[in-house]
């Protein structure tokens, strides 16, 4: 589903060159859910951003589904972007738009004709257990209801991925709990891989398949979740664990002894 190799992203500021990301090189498989965590800075929030070019990479390349995004010209990458859907920490509702409004916008940005939009939006409100609020505006739901709209316009062109960026850090812990459930529900019923990136470390925990483990801009570690949580291998994960309580899972999962393995460890 991604390819990223070689991956580096630098930020000229008044102080001279930021290098926010540098030789950032992973897959994700397609139906999995992939974790990306590390501490504030990091460099997560600006590989998300990458993934979908949003900011584009200085060195490397990332393809997906086979295209290399360098590739493309604008009309091509609008295209790609419409099977990348989109879950942001604050929701980035429209305010003057109903419920309703804010799921159909991607698809009439997309020309869906006016009858299938509506039946999409219909499907989309069920599938996030909002019906009852389609005609309500942003400002009359809770936190936790304005994310299950975000997720619902996020699915809207029907993608086959979704970037989740620090999408439960502004909820708390019950409402955290009911969004997690509803994407391992979109990942296992609608078959949708999920790049997943917090550093709330128990909500990578409960979600991915396998985790990446970022430090300083580098990819220093990655393995099943299992691997890293329980063995890890890399000095900034051991920190990264040492310094942040994990709440206990939903979903339990099998715990498998061999140790993670380090980036640019030989084996």
């Amino acid at each position: 589903m991604i390819k990223v190799k070689n991956l580096g992203k630098e930020f000229t500021t008044p102080q001279g060159k930021l290098t926010a990301l540098q030789n950032i090189s992973f897959t994700v498989v397609e139906g999995e859910v992939f974790g990306i965590m590390g501490p504030s800075g990091a460099g997560k929030s600006t590989l998300v951003r990458c993934l979908n070019y949003l900011e584009r990479p200085t060195t490397g390349t990332i393809q997906v589904a086979g295209r290399d995004l360098a590739t493309l010209n604008p009309r091509e990458l609008a295209r790609v972007r419409q099977q990348m859907g989109m879950i942001f920490q604050h929701f980035n509702l429209l305010k003057l738009r109903t419920v309703a409004q804010n799921i159909a916008f991607p698809l009439e940005i997309a020309r869906w004709p006016r009858e299938k939009i509506k039946d999409r939006v219909e499907e989309l409100l069920n599938i996030v257990g909002l019906t009852d609020k389609a005609q309500a505006y942003p400002h009359q739901l809770s936190g936790g209801q304005k994310q299950r709209v975000g997720i619902a316009r996020a699915l809207a062109c029907r993608p086959r991925l979704l970037l989740s960026d620090e999408a439960t850090s502004a909820l708390d812990t019950e409402t955290t709990q009911s969004i997690l459930g509803l994407l391992q529900h979109i990942n296992r019923n609608l078959g949708v891989t999920i790049v997943i990136i917090s550093h709330e470390l128990a909500v990578i925990k409960q979600m991915a398949h396998r985790v990446a483990v970022l430090s300083e801009g580098q990819l220093v570690e990655m393995g099943t979740a299992a691997q890293v949580f329980t063995r890890p291998h890399a000095a900034a994960t051991k920190r990264l664990l040492t310094t942040d309580t994990l709440a206990p899972p939903v979903r339990s999962q099998p715990l498998s002894l061999e140790p993670a393995l380090a980036v640019g460890e030989v084996i």
